[in-house]
């Protein structure tokens, strides 16, 4: 009796752990499903990526394909306002490496050079703030192409990929300028709406196509623009990194740097 009971108890015991385990797993199967239909919710998601990136107190920009720069290198300060670009240019007698490397902070720009006798960097004031005007290039335009996406409604999530060794969701849409011109919502603000419609119409473009790669953390990897314009086919590609890990960007010592007069004096000389 008492070994029959046993048997019998052991069965049902294994029976409950099977059932249980099917529920467990169904159910997780359940919260994965609910998890990614709400990364599909491609404006929602857009939407909270611009906030979120937004808010970083810095990150590094790599870009290629705009306007005849092949490469960029950009670091980005929020706060104090500071960036640094690293850009191929075409050489020139002035740049016969094809580099120029800049670094923007306190209201002055800082131009590397080898031109000036016993002095590393040349100085200029572009006006534009804080940061000499470079840290809104160096942000790179992932506000603009994430607001776009967030605002355009043909915006869908393509499939789960890889951006930067990480897991991202993949978000695509074809981006009407006038219609974006129209937006008015929280993805986009009037002022860089407005900027970047323009900027985008001065190059002949009428529409555009935007990829943008979105982090599970609901941080922003990749982007990538496409459209027709003037000069036909153009494509810009940002990857994003290093999240509030970027080095503390500072003017160099001042005994390295030549001022404008100087640097004009310099290439005046034969």
């Amino acid at each position: 009796m008492t070994a029959a009971v046993g048997a019998a108890l052991t069965m049902v015991l294994a029976g409950c752990g099977g059932n249980g385990g099917d529920d467990r797993s169904g159910a997780g199967r359940d919260q994965g499903k609910a998890a990614q239909d709400e990364r599909k919710d491609a404006r929602a998601v857009l939407t909270a990526a611009a906030k979120k990136t937004a808010a970083q107190s810095s990150y590094k920009t790599v870009q290629t394909g705009q306007g005849g720069t092949d490469r960029a290198e950009m670091l980005y300060q929020k706060k104090p306002a500071a960036s640094v670009i690293k850009a191929e240019v075409s050489k020139s007698a002035a740049n016969p490496n094809g580099v120029s490397h800049m670094l923007s902070t306190g209201g002055s720009t800082y131009v590397k050079t080898d031109k000036v006798p016993g002095k590393s960097w040349y100085s200029m004031d572009l006006g534009g703030g804080e940061d000499g005007g470079g840290a809104p290039r160096a942000a790179g335009y992932v506000a603009e192409f994430a607001g776009a996406l967030a605002a355009t409604e043909s915006t869908e999530w393509v499939a789960e990929e890889k951006a930067g060794g990480r897991t991202a969701d993949h978000y695509r849409g074809k981006v009407v300028l006038d219609e974006l011109a129209k937006y008015t919502g929280p993805a986009l603000s009037k002022d860089r709406r407005d900027l970047y419609v323009t900027m985008a119409k001065k190059q002949g473009m009428k529409s555009v196509v935007i990829d943008m790669w979105v982090g599970k953390d609901d941080l922003i990897l990749k982007s990538r623009e496409t459209g027709e314009g003037k000069k036909g086919r153009e494509v810009i590609n940002e990857e994003y990194s290093d999240f509030g890990a970027v080095p503390a960007i500072s003017a160099p010592p001042a005994g390295s740097v030549a001022t404008w007069d100087e640097f004009i004096a310099a290439q005046a000389r034969p």
